[in-house]
């Protein structure tokens, strides 16, 4: 009997213990309203973390309607979107939270107990500004000089970029913009000579209501644009490096397990799995010969020691 009860007590302490969520305590995916992306992320988080764990619950709450009691009961909270982001933090809930597509922008914006506390992480849009030179070195090998434009919200980011370039011994053209009547005199001084001008997740520089202007007097200049999602690509950039939404829920679902395992989260890191879109419409009206999206994505992802 006494060993009976011994046996019993080894796995009540056993079960305290878990490693793994229990259907009793979900995942929770906030989002913002029913915006497709957001949708594709959930969708791809859903599927990858219920191939790993089959019994996990995973539970989707509007951002609009999120509160502490609703995350009652939950272990872990992914935030889907900057405005989930910016909710979340501003309840601090005693989960572990992850991040997931926001800029970094609106990363460092947070509160600083949102960034990192409590064991959390967040998965930013910017891709590493070694990553963007290394493939524009790939794509575009005969050009020298890249040109970019810093904000109030992206000198660290502009900063980064400039040195991941003089690296690679290549000719930097930067100019700052304070509010967006300097867009087009800082467009005109980077671009005074044909270069390649580096987008950056930077509202108040690279907007819906600006890109096109910026796209037209880049195209006016002979100069290609890199842009950071494939929605450039189709507006008239020459090539865009970004990370689909699905790669952004997958790499979230890997967080979330290691997090359910016990593991440290990094404070923030940058999209692990990326494409490359090229538009060969724009290619061909500036001259240039590029290599295949798909062999560039490839190409890239070798240069990084991964497996195309």
């Amino acid at each position: 009997m006494i060993r009976a009860r011994l046996i019993i007590c080894l796995l009540l302490f056993l079960l305290q213990g878990k490693t793994f969520a229990a259907p009793d305590d979900p995942v929770v995916a906030i989002v913002s309203g029913t915006d497709g992306t957001h949708a594709e992320v959930v969708t791809a988080l859903r599927a990858r973390l219920l191939v790993a764990l089959p019994a996990l619950r995973i539970q989707e709450v509007d951002a609009s309607t999120v509160s502490i009691a609703r995350l009652a009961g939950s272990r872990i909270v992914v935030t889907v979107g900057s405005q989930a982001a910016r909710i979340t933090a501003s309840l601090a809930p005693p989960q572990i939270v992850v991040h997931t597509l926001i800029p970094a922008t609106t990363y460092h914006g947070l509160p600083s107990s949102a960034r990192g506390g409590a064991g959390g992480s967040a998965i930013v849009l910017d891709q590493p500004a070694e990553r963007q030179i290394a493939l524009l070195r790939l794509a575009l090998p005969d050009w020298r000089r890249i040109a970019l434009l810093a904000g109030h919200n992206t000198d660290a980011r502009v900063s980064r970029l400039a040195d991941a370039a003089r690296a690679q011994q290549l000719e930097v053209r930067e100019s700052r913009v304070g509010t967006e009547r300097d867009l087009y005199a800082a467009l005109q001084n980077v671009l005074v000579e044909p270069a390649i001008l580096i987008a950056t997740p930077d509202a108040q520089i690279f907007s819906s209501s600006t890109i096109q202007n910026v796209l037209l007097t880049a195209y006016r200049h002979r100069s290609p644009v890199l842009g950071f999602t494939a929605a450039y690509v189709r507006a008239g950039a020459l090539i865009s490096l970004y990370s689909t939404p699905t790669q952004i829920g997958e790499q979230a679902a890997e967080l979330v397990v290691r997090a359910l395992q016990g593991n440290p989260l990094p404070a923030v890191q940058a999209p692990s799995l990326f494409e490359v879109a090229v538009n060969t419409n724009v290619a061909r009206s500036l001259g240039i010969e590029l290599d295949r999206a798909e062999d560039l994505t490839a190409a890239l992802v070798r240069l990084e020691g991964g497996k195309p």
